[in-house]
């Protein structure tokens, strides 16, 4: 006799498979190679080199100052803007205890680790949905290379989390991943942001399967993170209505239109082209969703079809939270204020688009059709690229962080109480006590 648990159970197994086998050891040494070079692009192209001497807001006056000032537990429990940033404040703490000189890089070159480490997971942890080798790479490749990622957030903790949170869906999803460092990754990323409540659903499906620490470890760091988030206050951005048409628009910009051309390009697209960007993105967007939904098999169709609504549903959530006159599609930059919006629901949309691509059938007029959009596809993303690397503007140019503890040390020595400690983005600094620039 078939109970409800043994049902609940089988269905858990289709719409989560088991991948055919763990990455074998050569795969292991190409994913090290991966991993390494990925640190490599968002350091060395030349706005992540800038990272390496500029620390980036939250980073600078919340983190890094808080962890000069206050102990460490009681950072660590702390909440800012009404919910926990475990991971910044660890990393925080262990900058805490180096030469504050190293501050920056430290901030920096972890961001970029974990980034990097983003993409492997969703690399090893869509081997159970998407067949196509070169598929998972281009997918785990835009964690790295996505065009609305490398400028406000690229190489900082402060936004890291929207990373994070991608990680965590193909983390819940790699069933026969290393079981604790995985298990550990989904705790602090759920101690880190609060938008991975909407990931809640996947984990208790999770626990219907075998090998339940995973999500057994996400949903124990996301009831902690729930707990502070209901206990807690947050100062709202603004206190202007949401106009619907204005949040569809903005939504339409910010993800099908930036995931292919780029928060920075945007600005100049837009204004010449009108809203024929957003029919022609919508339009290579959809149709390997549709041909996802129409031949795929049952996971294939559940990928689709629960990124495409993730997609919509943060960046609805993101913006309607956080809605200002500043968001407006009219406003000057477009999409550049909170441009830090599009990257899960960018990722997200890519997901659903490469699922597609991958459960497409062989019949000719179906590869014609598919594969046509795949190669506008790879010409989008690849021109979006080159677009964004020949733009200045994410180059920070603000004061060093060298310069800046120099001036903190000079001030010091001029008899002030305190350091002040200049960072970007403009006009943001934090003071410490002169006995804290060690």
């Amino acid at each position: 006799m078939t109970t409800t648990g043994d049902r609940s159970a089988e269905l858990a197994e289709r719409v989560i498979p088991l991948p055919a086998e763990p990455p074998h050891e050569r795969a292991w040494f190409g994913m090290a190679a991966a991993f390494l070079g990925s640190m490599a692009f968002l350091l060395l192209i030349p706005a992540g080199w800038a990272r390496l001497d500029h620390l980036w807001a939250e980073d600078g006056a919340v983190f890094a100052a808080e962890a000069l000032r206050f102990p460490a537990l009681r950072n660590l429990v702390e909440p800012y803007d009404g919910y926990l940033h475990t991971v910044p404040r660890l990393v925080a703490e262990v900058a805490a205890v180096l030469p504050i000189e190293w501050t920056a890089a430290v901030f920096a070159v972890t961001a970029a680790a974990l980034r990097a480490l983003v993409a492997l997971i969703a690399f090893a942890g869509s081997k159970a949905y998407i067949e196509s080798t070169p598929l998972r790479f281009a997918l785990a490749a835009l964690v790295i290379v996505l065009p609305a990622g490398n400028s406000e957030t690229l190489d900082n903790l402060s936004n890291l989390h929207w990373f994070l949170f991608y990680g965590v869906f193909w983390a819940l999803l790699w069933r026969n991943a290393p079981r604790v460092p995985v298990a550990l990754f989904v705790l602090l990323a759920a101690l880190t942001g609060p938008l991975v409540l909407v990931l809640a659903p996947i984990a208790l499906v999770r626990l219907f399967l075998p090998r339940k620490e995973v999500p057994l470890a996400f949903l124990g760091g996301l009831v902690v993170q729930a707990v502070t988030v209901a206990l807690s206050t947050r100062t709202a951005y603004s206190h202007d209505e949401a106009d619907p048409v204005q949040v569809l628009l903005a939504s339409l910009l910010r993800v099908p239109v930036v995931a292919f051309a780029g928060s920075e390009k945007l600005d100049d697209l837009y204004p010449a082209m009108g809203n024929f960007v957003i029919i022609a993105a919508l339009l290579v967007a959809l149709v390997p969703m549709a041909a996802g939904l129409r031949f795929g098999n049952r996971a294939g169709r559940t990928l689709v079809l629960t990124t495409a609504v993730l997609s919509v549903v943060v960046i609805l959530a993101c913006l309607l939270l956080n809605w200002s006159g500043v968001l407006q599609a009219q406003q000057p930059g477009v999409v550049m204020a909170g441009q830090r919006y599009s990257i899960a629901p960018c990722l997200f949309l890519f997901t659903a688009m490469f699922a597609g691509l991958d459960q497409t059938p062989a019949p000719t007029w179906a590869r014609a059709v598919v594969g046509g959009s795949r190669y506008l596809v790879m010409f989008f993303v690849v021109v979006s690229i080159f677009w964004y690397l020949q733009e200045t503007s994410p180059v920070l140019k603000g004061v060093p962080w060298d310069e800046s503890v120099a001036k903190a040390r000079a001030g010091c020595a001029a008899g002030a109480p305190e350091a002040r400690l200049e960072h970007e983005p403009a006009d943001w600094s934090f003071s410490v006590p002169c006995g804290d620039l060690g």
